[in-house]
């Protein structure tokens, strides 16, 4: 356990010096207008939920003549202490995405490690910082933690949370500690309350190995398992609905259907709704089948901002088909990603101007783990050659992003 937790330490720092770097390089150091949840800080510090002269109102939401930021409030929870020591303006949010990016690396890590412990996947050390790479560096986690803006801070912090509840739950088996993480991603990001099927599963292996100690029976360990593991995700949501209310004196408004939306989205959602069927063959191509297109202006190839397939931007994700086990972790895991894509499929929008489709990191703490199942003993060669390749797409990607909004 110690090495681990070495070994994390250095995954974390090094992962946080190059997504700084990267940063610094591209000359994206400078928090951008729209990180908002810095100024959302410091409206709980002085006991607002609202903003006063909010930089921007691009995806803010006015009622009753405020602006209130929709999305969830976790990050500016994280940042409460920095903000009010520094205050909202000193606050760097391209700094804090790039430490919870990073750690989100060192957690990734540790969840295999823990895997490997159990004998739940079967890959050494290095094999599992070849995974670690993926996630860090092979996926739009990269450019998505040193961008510092609402959407991306809130995605990146969301992850950090669920990540904890999976490791918790494999490395302490504590259904209390683990439903306490997933309840705080719930703040963020609620939909991902869908990962549960994979912690439910978690316990249900756990059942067979743990059980025995304390003489009970598997139905018992299992539905005590999630009683527990549910209990502070029912607290969560009462959290979310109060939330709701003391902005816009309503338990089920969000604030999304009155958001301050880019006007070229607001004709379909205005029409369809946030969530709809009609979304779903758009998402599903800029999830899996858009590829770049070919810029006359500069006569280059460049990434499609609507979104591109991941089979592009995380190539080595074309090993997952090979974690198709008879084992729960595995049905447990297929079971939370297909859950997971379908808000993300029905959503209104494919996430804007992006690299990649990233959207996706939602789901990469599943894929990760379908993905070491798949590998079997070993990464093979060609393994590591599509996390290569992905890290290069990936710099590529972060490069076109930072060029993206100089212009």
């Amino acid at each position: 356990m110690k090495k681990n937790i070495v070994i994390a330490i250095v995954v974390f720092a090094v992962t946080a010096g190059v997504y700084l770097l990267t940063a610094h390089l591209l000359r994206k150091v400078d928090p951008p207008h729209t990180a908002y949840f810095n100024y959302l800080a410091d409206a709980f510090l002085q006991g607002r939920t609202y903003l006063v002269n909010p930089p921007k109102t691009a995806d803010l939401t006015q009622f009753g003549g405020r602006w209130y930021v929709p999305f969830l409030p976790l990050p500016a929870f994280l940042l409460l202490p920095w903000v009010g020591i520094a205050g909202p303006e000193k606050t760097s949010t391209v700094l804090f995405g790039s430490l919870m990016g990073a750690l989100n690396a060192a957690l990734v890590f540790l969840l295999l490690q823990a895997l490997a412990k159990r004998r739940w996947i079967r890959l050494p050390t290095i094999d599992n910082l070849g995974l670690t790479l993926l996630f860090s560096f092979g996926c739009v986690e990269w450019y998505i933690a040193m961008e510092g803006s609402v959407w991306f801070l809130s995605q990146v912090c969301t992850v950090t949370f669920v990540l904890l509840s999976l490791w918790i739950a494999v490395e302490f088996h504590s259904p209390a500690l683990s439903g306490i993480a997933l309840a705080l991603a719930l703040l963020g990001r609620p939909h991902l309350i869908l990962v549960c099927p994979l912690l439910f599963a978690i316990g249900i292996q756990l059942s067979g190995e743990e059980r025995g100690e304390q003489h009970v029976s598997a139905s018992r360990w299992i539905v005590r398992w999630i009683v527990i593991l549910l209990f502070p995700l029912l607290v969560s949501v009462c959290l979310i609905l109060g939330y709701n209310y003391l902005r816009f004196g309503n338990y089920l408004d969000f604030g999304y259907l009155t958001e301050n939306v880019n006007p070229p989205l607001i004709k379909e959602f205005k029409i369809y709704g946030q969530f709809n069927l009609h979304y779903v063959p758009h998402n599903f191509w800029s999830m899996i089948l858009a590829g770049p297109q070919w810029d006359a202006n500069r006569k280059i190839i460049s990434p499609n901002r609507d979104g591109m397939s991941l089979f592009l931007t995380t190539p080595a994700i074309l090993y997952i088909f090979q974690a198709l086990k008879k084992n729960w972790l595995s049905l447990g895991a297929w079971i939370a990603l297909a859950l997971i894509l379908v808000p993300l499929l029905t959503y209104y929008n494919t996430g804007w101007w992006q690299f990649g489709y990233r959207f996706s990191l939602d789901f990469m703490p599943v894929v990760v783990i379908l993905l070491a199942i798949a590998a079997g003993e070993r990464l093979r060669s060609g393994f590591w050659i599509l996390i290569w390749l992905g890290v290069g797409i990936n710099l590529w990607g972060a490069w076109w992003f930072a060029q993206l909004h100089a212009t």
